[in-house]
């Protein structure tokens, strides 16, 4: 009877060996000084810095043992006297981290499942915007040079990224809905406007309680909460009246959308300040320039802050069409009239007032102008 209870005291302290949880972080630091203060540090419910854990590094390295990571969140590492930090996910999987006290950013995290597939999604992220600079200073060396074709080519290239990125954030989700990165994919798609309230709260409620519940899920809940009611407010589609409105042009005077009218109206929604709006003005011109004396009219309406600023954009850009703004940015009683809420934003009207198009850009924008003339000079 010994022997039975002396196995089953064993047995049981096996078993409770092998509930035990938790995870660590084993470091290479290289360039601290030995005697570093590191500091673990997690984010509470209420969005506050918390320090969770201490640990010294010593002959280049260090390691530390955290208790079980209770909930989906995001931690980091910050050093004393060291500008930056390094976040990772915690979770209950054993952490191994190369760091580099001159360049954090370029420290490797090595870890489970979670950091394995967050990191994989910050890479990816970081290739995408290597690609769209780079075809962003090629376009914009093309417009200077008046190389139109090339331009409109570049142009549609970085359509094609941008439509990759968006689909690599949707697959992502539904591939790892347990994961804590779909809930940042998932609001970066949504802050990007790349989708709708209506269609991040379809994906949202897909996703498990686990990541719901989690802080940044309920940060998310609250942003798509806001998206849809926001969407539901007055807002201007295709198929609706546009509806007029009279501001103050650059020289003082007040004109309407009535007395800017043509065959085909274009209202085009911009800002000095807005890289991708001065980015889209040359391809604007081009077809301006091409289709004004078919018909095609613009009136720009800017969310320019400082007349100055918007005066002068209008200028370099050889925007040679009727502008008016209220100087009120986002404030702006025109783009809240037409749901404007990111630049740019465009509406194409017919000489009856109807909307026909939204938001074309590049070859986009130019084929839908054809068309449509081609059909008024019939």
């Amino acid at each position: 009877m010994k022997r039975i209870a002396l196995f089953a005291s064993i047995l049981l302290l096996v078993a409770c060996q092998k509930e035990e949880k938790g995870y660590s972080i084993t470091a290479d630091a290289a360039g601290f000084e030995d005697g570093t203060q590191v500091y673990i540090n997690a984010i509470s419910q209420s969005n506050r810095p918390v320090v969770i854990d201490t640990a010294v590094i010593n002959q280049g390295k260090f390691k530390i043992s955290l208790p079980p990571a209770e909930s989906n969140d995001f931690n980091y590492i910050t050093f004393k006297n060291v500008p930056g930090n390094i976040l990772f996910l915690a979770e209950n999987y054993p952490i191994q981290m190369t760091i580099y006290k001159d360049s954090l950013r370029s420290s490797v995290v090595k870890g489970g499942h979670e950091n394995e597939l967050f990191f994989d999604y910050v890479n990816t992220m970081k290739n995408f915007n290597e690609k769209k600079i780079d075809l962003s200073n090629k376009y914009q060396i093309a417009s200077k040079l008046k190389e139109t074709e090339k331009a409109l080519k570049i142009a549609t290239e970085k359509e094609e990224i941008l439509e990759q990125e968006k689909q690599y954030r949707k697959d992502l989700i539904d591939n790892n809905s347990n994961s804590l990165v779909s809930i940042m994919a998932l609001t970066d798609l949504l802050n990007l406007k790349a989708l709708s309230g209506k269609e991040a709260k379809e994906k949202y409620t897909a996703l498990p309680d686990t990541v719901k519940k989690s802080r940044l899920g309920k940060n998310l809940d609250r942003l798509i909460n806001n998206a849809v009611a926001m969407s539901m407010q007055k807002r201007i589609d295709i198929g609706s009246e546009a509806e007029d409105f009279s501001a103050p042009t650059p020289n003082g005077k007040t004109i309407s959308l009535k007395e800017s009218m043509g065959k085909i109206t274009i209202i085009d929604f911009w800002a000095s300040w807005c890289k991708p709006c001065r980015m889209e003005n040359p391809n604007v011109v081009r077809v301006y320039n091409k289709y004004h004396d078919k018909g095609l009219n613009i009136i720009g309406v800017s969310l320019d802050k400082k007349q100055e600023s918007w005066t002068k954009a209008i200028a370099d850009d050889n925007l040679d069409w009727n502008h008016v703004s209220n100087l009120k940015f986002w404030q702006d009683p025109i783009a809240r009239a037409y749901g404007v809420r990111s630049i740019p934003a465009t509406f194409i009207i017919d000489e009856s007032g109807k909307v026909i198009a939204k938001n074309l850009r590049g070859p986009a924008l130019e084929k839908k102008i054809s068309e449509l003339l081609e059909e008024k000079s019939l």
